[in-house]
């Protein structure tokens, strides 16, 4: 029941904020959980994260494919200061997703305080809910750097 409680919240803050990503998982998660539907929620569980990986480099690489991001200047633009620290930011994102995958997976009590943090992001500040693995990933590392000094 409390379980179902958090779901509800989840939605209403979605609703408060006007985040169709809270809403939908929340109504989604609810839907599954009142139908018993446990195969359901395993099948999110294991797979949901390697899926929305996928759809977020489909969105990313389609221009790509729909020829509105040119070949021709990439290469003049690899150059160029912002593009040189987005691909150093390119390196740095997938080796914090590694780390906060990592951390997921050995302290999973975590889990609850990140995908708070990203609730709380997306309903009060706009946030976009791309970022548990990110912030997982970060957290990974400073918690290995303070561990270092402590």
């Amino acid at each position: 029941m409390q379980i179902n409680l958090v779901l509800i919240v989840i939605t209403v803050l979605g609703l408060i904020a006007k985040n169709n990503s809270l809403i939908i998982s929340g109504i989604v998660l609810l839907a599954v959980r009142f139908l018993k539907a446990e195969q359901v929620l395993s099948i999110i569980d294991n797979y949901s994260v390697k899926i929305g990986i996928i759809l977020i480099m489909l969105g990313v690489l389609t221009p790509l494919a729909t020829g509105d991001l040119k070949l021709e200047g990439i290469t003049e633009n690899l150059l160029n200061p912002l593009a040189i620290l987005a691909l150093v930011m390119g390196v740095l994102v997938t080796q914090f997703t590694r780390e906060g995958l990592w951390l997921m997976e050995n302290q999973p009590t975590v889990t609850v305080s990140l995908v708070s943090g990203v609730i709380l992001g997306v309903a009060f500040f706009k946030g976009v809910p791309s970022g548990p693995l990110i912030a997982s990933g970060i957290t990974a590392v400073v918690y290995k750097l303070i561990s270092l000094f402590l």
